[in-house]
């Protein structure tokens, strides 16, 4: 099969009231593109009927992958299969609620190429925070405030150094994706500084881009909860580097083994 030049990679627990809307949003806007792209649904334990819209929604469409495992094991999981079954040039990963719009990848793909100033970037990521971003609607303040200082504390301790840890959307070559995934070890909220973290050890070049967003109400994401949990998997994060387990990435990729793929007709 020819290899897409982008791969979409997108997070699916009970979703079947945001997925529909925003895989018409996906068609609609790469319709007149002049590359070949797949998307790959990852379902993370859902109990209703999102995948099964979502089938009916991308049928004849457009190529898509269904990756299911039965129980909830968190959406840094989710990723982690996902991105590494990806066969794409390039590899985004947005939230099923398209937060950001899908048209924002037009800021970012360009940053991926050679310039009179650099070889071009391996990550690029989204920012609600930096300069030239907007935010059209809010999150409620205890959850922003609370993201503000998981932020502080991701660059501190995880040494992030971004202005935006857990924006859902980022863009990865597919060469460095793989790699830095396979090595991922967090599932919860910490995932996003863990990726990062793995990113900067091994040299990987990130760009942030300001970024379009709006909150969408509905998130899973239980507050107080999963930011303890989040707090201790920093922690965790400086345990399993000091163990050694965010080096020699291309052998822990070689013995990674995927989830089996469901690859309906279409």
């Amino acid at each position: 099969m020819d290899e897409p030049h982008l791969s979409i990679v997108i997070p699916i627990f009970n979703e079947e009231q945001r997925i529909k809307p925003s895989l018409v949003k996906i068609l609609d806007y790469f319709q007149n593109k002049p590359f070949k792209w797949e998307i790959l649904l990852v379902d993370d334990g859902s109990k209703d009927q999102g995948i099964t819209l979502a089938k009916e929604t991308l049928h004849n469409k457009v190529e898509f992958r269904i990756i299911s495992y039965g129980d909830n094991k968190g959406k840094g999981y989710a990723l982690k299969q996902g991105v590494l079954a990806s066969r794409g040039k390039f590899i985004l990963f947005t939230d099923a609620d398209l937060a950001t719009p899908i048209d924002e990848l037009d800021k970012m793909l360009p940053w991926f190429e050679p310039n009179a100033d650099n070889s071009g970037y391996d990550i690029v990521q989204g920012s609600r925070k930096m300069n030239g971003a907007t935010i059209e609607r809010h999150q409620p303040w205890l959850r922003e405030s609370m993201g503000k200082v998981f932020t502080w504390l991701s660059n501190n301790v995880a040494n992030s150094h971004v202005s935006d840890v857990t924006c859902g959307f980022k863009c990865y070559r597919r060469e460095i994706g793989h790699r830095i995934y396979a090595a991922q070890q967090l599932y919860d909220w910490s995932f996003d500084s863990e990726i990062i973290f793995i990113a900067r050890k091994n040299g990987y070049k990130i760009k942030e881009v300001p970024v379009h967003w709006h909150d969408v109400r509905g998130t899973k994401v239980r507050l107080i909860k999963d930011v303890v949990r989040s707090l201790k998997g920093l922690l965790q994060i400086r345990i399993n580097d000091w163990r050694g387990n965010y080096s020699s990435l291309d052998s822990k990729l070689a013995s990674f083994e995927s989830i089996v793929t469901d690859y309906p007709e279409n």
